[in-house]
């Protein structure tokens, strides 16, 4: 009897350590890098083999709401990756992906805080954002602040599966990655960037979050927005900017979780950070 009950507890054992490696996130679980990267040699189509879902992947960088193939240096954006099926429902979706400077394939920028479903984690001094469970949601969105001026084109790589909650077989899985360039001086003089530090916290937040502007500008009136995902605006408020810094509170306690913007303009140029609830 125990001769039979010990290779038979081993299977289950291999089979449960295949299946939560993937469902929780494969950096996390087995410190791999799967985005198809230079650095990582596979991806999650390695283990989660085509199924009848037809898998593609997007991903795209956001400033606000507008994709864009540049950076400007120090500025804050949104990586979003979307994992597209052409057929099918799959019961959940997960992703993991990195941005590399290109050639020495080292962290570019910084990764801020993600929804609830998602984190961040370090592989190798690279950072890395990926699920922590199957997602009913395609689509991921991840803050990111672009690295400093001189570092060159960024490469984001990520890679993204649809699976059918029945463990690795049968799911759809895909890998893309994109290219971005590092926005010249004469671009960032165009794009009209508001010239100082802002910062908001604490991120994410719960009830009430204070936006700190740091810097001295030749227009002291600024205009402090909050804005939906989608570009909509929901609160604002006035900041009258004296001296080297100034705070202002914002009540978020009736918004739901999510991913919003705050906006900070002196009606000719603007700055965008992320917040987190």
């Amino acid at each position: 009897m125990k001769k039979s009950v010990l290779p038979l507890l081993t299977v289950l054992a291999a089979f449960w350590i295949v299946f939560t490696s993937n469902e929780s996130g494969p950096g996390f679980q087995q410190g791999v890098d799967y985005t198809g990267s230079p650095l990582g040699g596979s991806f999650c189509g390695d283990c989660h083999s085509s199924g009848r879902y037809n898998t593609t992947l997007q991903v795209q960088l956001l400033d606000g709401t507008t994709p864009v193939t540049s950076y400007a240096p120090g500025k804050s954006y949104t990586i979003e990756v979307k994992v597209l099926t052409g057929s099918g429902t799959p019961a959940g979706f997960g992703y993991q992906t990195t941005a590399l400077v290109a050639g020495s394939n080292v962290k570019a920028g910084t990764m801020g805080a993600v929804p609830s479903g998602q984190r961040l984690i370090t592989l190798g001094g690279r950072q890395y954002s990926e699920h922590t469970r199957p997602s009913t949601s395609n689509t991921f969105k991840i803050p990111w602040t672009a690295p400093a001026i001189g570092t060159g084109t960024v490469n984001v790589y990520a890679a993204g599966v649809a699976a059918n909650g029945s463990g690795s077989s049968g799911d759809g899985a895909n890998k893309t990655s994109l290219s971005l360039t590092e926005a010249t001086s004469s671009d960032l003089a165009a794009a009209k960037i508001l010239p100082a530090n802002i910062e908001v916290y604490p991120n994410p937040v719960v009830d009430f979050a204070t936006l700190e502007v740091k810097g001295e500008l030749e227009q002291q009136k600024l205009w402090v927005e909050l804005l939906d995902v989608h570009g909509r605006k929901l609160q604002v408020q006035k900041l009258e900017h004296a001296g080297q810094a100034s705070q202002i509170q914002l009540d978020v306690k009736t918004l739901p979780r999510g991913l919003y913007w705050m906006r900070v303009s002196d009606g000719k140029r603007i700055k965008t950070v992320s917040l987190i609830k």
